[in-house]
């Protein structure tokens, strides 16, 4: 492990020095620098958004349109928790936080987890979607409860020029898929399927999708759109090799968004109405004993904002509300409301220093909580800048850590509480950009399962504290028909142990080391792409399983494709996953697939 460390460091070292040398006595050149939202809600170049960001853009997406959204997150160099193939579900887990300390949104609006407040990426197509925000947390001073880790924004987008497409793909395992996309300019649709016979016995599954959008008034200062999605999901769940027992799983989600825009003067209204619903059943299966539940949620939400410019102040205030209702098996009938209220400044100081600065507040039934975020960007040249961030976050307690059925109701269970200090530099010319993340951060009264009367009765508990620091590095460089880019993150989490009264708790399941390199090149009417993921340094003190326990072994993937222009109108292409054939899991116990191929034939009107 320390040779394998060893050899990454060195290479992003050398990787830097080769990017960042043919710049060095090189006039500045003009370039559109990127725009996103998700960071502060306010439209503003990614340079200036605090904290560390990193956007899928309309491109990649266009590339990808047969995958889910945690296939191109996984693509991209995200840490995503699966069990595998397409019958599983994924979790995207930012800085190490878990799955439900990462807030999912579609368009600004996030999507409601169920009883357990987690959200499947597995069948969530990118059709019909134009841009990815992942923006690393904490962000509860914008977005409330479950947003310690970060937040991933999904933006979609189906109207625009007038034009359809569609996507045609098989592959290894029996899978196929297809996509259909329709776009005028005041409206579109998006449609789509998937079915696999899977790469373990018992995982076969099956995908359907459909998006819509109409806006209904599209003026210059003023917007009107509905978008709704529809989403569903047959899986079969494969056996362990740890222990019996399989499943089947059916999934079904209904989204629907009403979003207005109003802007007037040097002020803007926008306010959003959403409706969601969940639909989620499971058959477990071991032996001649099977367990049965299903769960269905609604969420109906709300979420109005205010911003008004004033010289060098760009000010934000807003009202967020979510009434949930849930009837399950597992929980019962249960309803939650949430309210929250949110005030926003980013502040020019001067040419050379911008400070940001917000406050929520947020109410979920009996939970209350005040959520605070301060931070400081200099902008040291044209194209360089230094952010210093601070901020808290919290994540109040699922259902199912309050009303589960193996449980009495838990009426002192806490909501679990961090904060995050962190430094980020920001580099970026016509050709290069480079961004440099080092956090600290800390989380207390965490929310865990424990057996304290060794009856196999668990009960979730506040006891946990872990701190967490590491580095994100995100680098790109443009040599004209070659594009490379790096991504690099270095995560420690680390447990208390009251024992030793220290963080002494190894808790790095996922791997410390992530390492991310992709490259593409174009040859005329050829179009070859290549990437190369290391995830290093899997060590979890709560998995006693394997040659050493507790450790999972490191693993290096590669991959490679080549998209070839048929004619104006239509591509083929050909991806190769895992060329190696590299054995490795990411959850215990559920190997992950082989060597797969893909052909895929892409046709655009």
């Amino acid at each position: 492990m320390k040779r394998l460390s060893c050899l990454l460091i060195n290479f992003i070292l050398l990787l830097l020095v080769c990017t960042v040398s043919p710049f060095s006595g090189k006039a500045a050149e003009q370039f559109d620098e990127e725009i996103v939202v998700t960071a502060s809600k306010i439209p503003q170049p990614v340079s200036e958004a605090p904290g560390f960001v990193q956007t899928i853009d309309e491109e990649t997406i266009a590339e990808a349109q047969n995958k889910s959204v945690a296939e191109v997150l996984i693509q991209e160099g995200s840490t995503v928790s699966t069990n595998g193939g397409d019958a599983s579900y994924a979790n995207i887990r930012l800085d190490g936080a878990s799955a439900e300390q990462t807030l999912i949104m579609v368009d600004g609006i996030p999507l409601y987890g169920g009883t357990m407040d987690q959200v499947d990426l597995s069948y969530f197509p990118v059709a019909g979607v134009e841009k990815i925000e992942v923006v690393n947390g904490p962000l509860s001073a914008l977005y409330g409860s479950n947003a310690l880790g970060g937040v991933v924004n999904i933006i979609p987008n189906l109207t625009g020029g007038r034009g359809q497409c569609f996507y045609l793909s098989g592959g290894s395992f029996g899978s196929g898929r297809g996509s259909f996309q329709l776009t005028r300019e005041r409206w579109g649709l998006a449609l789509g399927g998937a079915r696999t016979a899977g790469h373990r016995p018992h995982s076969a599954a099956e995908r359907y999708d459909l998006a819509a959008q109409i806006n209904l008034i599209q003026q210059e200062n003023s917007l009107l759109k509905l978008y709704a999605g529809y989403r569903m999901k047959n899986a079969q769940i494969p056996e362990s090799e740890l222990w019996p027992g399989y499943g089947n799983q059916e999934d079904e989600n209904l989204f629907l968004n009403l979003a207005g825009k109003r802007e007037f003067g040097n002020n803007s209204l926008e306010a959003k109405l959403s409706y969601q619903s969940w639909d989620n059943y499971y058959e477990g299966i071991n032996g001649d004993f099977r367990e049965k539940d299903r769960h269905i949620s609604t969420r109906w939400g709300s979420d109005l904002t205010l911003r008004h410019d004033r010289g060098a102040h760009r000010f934000l205030a807003g009202f967020a509300f979510n009434y949930d209702n849930i009837n399950s098996t597992a929980v019962g009938i249960r309803q939650r409301h949430a309210v929250g209220l949110y005030l926003q400044d980013l502040w020019d100081l001067n040419d050379a220093l911008l400070l940001h600065s917000g406050l929520r507040w947020d109410r979920v039934d009996q939970y209350q909580a005040l959520s605070p975020r301060l931070g400081l960007t200099w902008f040291l040249a044209d194209h360089f800048n230094l952010g210093l961030n601070y901020g808290t976050a919290f994540r109040a307690p699922t259902m199912n850590d309050l009303y589960s059925r193996w449980v009495e109701e838990n009426p002192d269970l806490k909501p679990e509480k961090g904060y995050k200090c962190e430094l980020t530099g920001h580099w970026k010319d016509s050709q290069m950009s480079v961004t440099a993340n080092l956090f600290l951060s800390h989380l207390q009264d965490g929310i865990v399962w424990l057996d304290p009367d060794g009856d196999w009765i668990s009960k979730p508990e506040n006891i946990e504290k872990i701190k967490a620091s590491g580095f994100n590095l995100s680098a790109a460089y443009d040599w004209g028909p070659i594009e490379t880019s790096l991504g690099y993150t270095f995560v420690d989490r680390r447990g208390w142990d009251p024992s030793r009264k220290g963080f002494s708790r190894d808790l790095n399941f996922f791997g410390q080391h992530r390492f991310n390199l992709k490259g593409q090149a174009d040859f005329g009417k050829l179009n070859i792409n290549t990437s190369c993921q290391v995830v290093g340094a899997r060590r979890d003190e709560r998995f006693r399983y394997g040659k050493v326990p507790g450790e999972m072994p490191d693993y290096l993937l590669l991959s490679a494709g080549l998209r070839y222009q048929l004619s104006t109108n239509y591509v083929i292409g050909l991806d190769v996953e895992n060329l190696t054939d590299t054995k490795y899991q990411i959850q215990e116990g559920y190997p992950m697939p082989g060597r797969s191929f893909t052909l895929t034939l892409h046709g655009r009107y």
